[in-house]
């Protein structure tokens, strides 16, 4: 009896089917904290419900990321996914490290975005990238120091004051930086590129937006002097900022003894009362152009950015989500912070993503240092920083 129950369990072994491997879907991610813990859910759900396909995860340095996709990608090493915002999609794009995914795009596939995510990801009217969630500036404010968010930048200056003293600031924001100078240089009506793609840094509203700056920062009195990301956190911890521009990425530095509330953007007064239109990037999910198996990359993609995936980045992660759906779940819904960033996404407008961008950046910043810090003259600062950008696209080009 022995030996015939193992005869009929070797023969069992011979002709029982083969395992069929699953087709791995390598996804490379900068997450952490209650995004990468949310993230990880969306992999584990997609990897219970598919037979044929895997998801696999891999966190890499926000820092290093960008440059390890443009290194690894060409040589084959890379991952068939990532998750990276669009600044850098047009160099991508014109590189061939990235594929455009138009072929697989449904109408029904666009639908479920919210405007203008879909547009951030698009470059040259291909898309190139699914939204996964967005990230725009918004007010936040101490309730322990003023009881309500201002609607003009006339109320936010004059409430301001009155917090700004014995060690306490009114208004606190990293105003070197170009990506926050966008909040009021859009506001004021300018832009960083024209519709030819040439440069338009000393427009008269860009000049404008920098005095506007410069009024901020030394004219209203309510700002301490060279602002850092880490002053901006420690401060508001300590209950010494009342007021502060940044993104939804703040949530998570924010002290949980401090009673805190999120607001649009007020309208900007010395704009004619124009909105603050902050500079919008969208966390996009790109294929690789070496990616093994693009249709199984694809499925991934649509998995990741469909609604379930969405309120999962939602809830968890705290992520204003880019799938339109995922705002009618009751808890997404509910959330008054997710509810502001939907809101400021109306009036923000997506980073300029085509390859001359590259070129801004530094010289930019160079500027902003120069007019905030050392109170240069905005227009002719200005001038000669259009002429340097102007130049560096050009030579690009060539």
């Amino acid at each position: 009896m022995k030996l015939r129950t193992l005869a009929f369990a070797l023969a069992a072994t011979m002709f029982a089917a083969p395992a069929v491997a699953k087709t791995k879907v390598v996804l490379w991610h900068a997450y952490r904290a209650t995004e990468k813990k949310a993230l990880e859910k969306v992999a584990a759900d997609f990897n219970k419900s598919q037979g044929d396909v895997e998801v696999e995860l891999v966190a890499i340095p926000y820092d290093a990321f960008g440059d390890k996709i443009t290194a690894a990608i060409p040589r084959g090493k890379g991952p068939d996914l990532f998750i990276f915002a669009q600044d850098r999609l047009g160099d991508w794009a014109a590189s061939q490290t990235i594929e455009a995914i138009d072929f697989w795009v449904t109408d029904e596939t666009r639908d479920q975005f919210l405007e203008p995510t879909l547009e951030a990801l698009t470059y040259d009217d291909q898309i190139y990238g699914l939204p996964m969630a967005f990230k725009t500036l918004a007010l936040f404010y101490n309730k322990g120091l003023v009881k309500k968010a201002p609607t003009t930048t006339d109320e936010l200056i004059a409430e301001a004051k009155k917090v700004t003293k014995g060690g306490k600031f009114g208004l606190v924001y990293e105003n070197t930086s170009f990506w926050y100078q966008g909040t009021w240089l859009q506001g004021f009506g300018g832009a960083v590129f024209d519709k030819r793609g040439k440069p338009t840094l000393a427009s008269p509203q860009v000049i404008d937006s920098m005095k506007f700056a410069q009024k901020l920062a030394h004219g209203s009195g309510v700002m301490p002097q060279e602002v850092t990301s880490t002053l901006v956190t420690s401060l508001f911890n300590q209950g010494k900022a009342a007021f502060v521009v940044n993104g939804p990425w703040f949530i998570g530095e924010i002290d949980k003894k401090v009673k805190w509330g999120v607001a649009p953007l007020p309208k900007i007064v010395d704009a004619g009362g124009k909105p603050a239109r902050p500079f919008l990037t969208a966390d996009g999910l790109m294929m690789s152009a070496k990616a093994k198996d693009k249709k199984a990359a694809f499925a991934v993609m649509t998995y990741f950015t469909g609604v379930d995936a969405a309120v999962t980045m939602a809830t968890i992660g705290r992520q204003p989500t880019a799938n339109k759906a995922a705002y009618a779940n009751a808890k997404v819904k509910n959330d008054p912070v997710l509810a502001v960033f939907k809101k400021q996404l109306a009036v923000s407008r997506p980073t300029p993503n085509t390859p001359a961008m590259r070129m801004v950046w530094s010289p930019v910043t160079a500027a902003m240092n120069k007019i905030i810090n050392q109170k240069a003259d905005a227009a002719s600062t200005m001038k000669a920083t259009q002429d340097e950008v102007a130049k560096l696209v050009k030579t690009a080009r060539r």
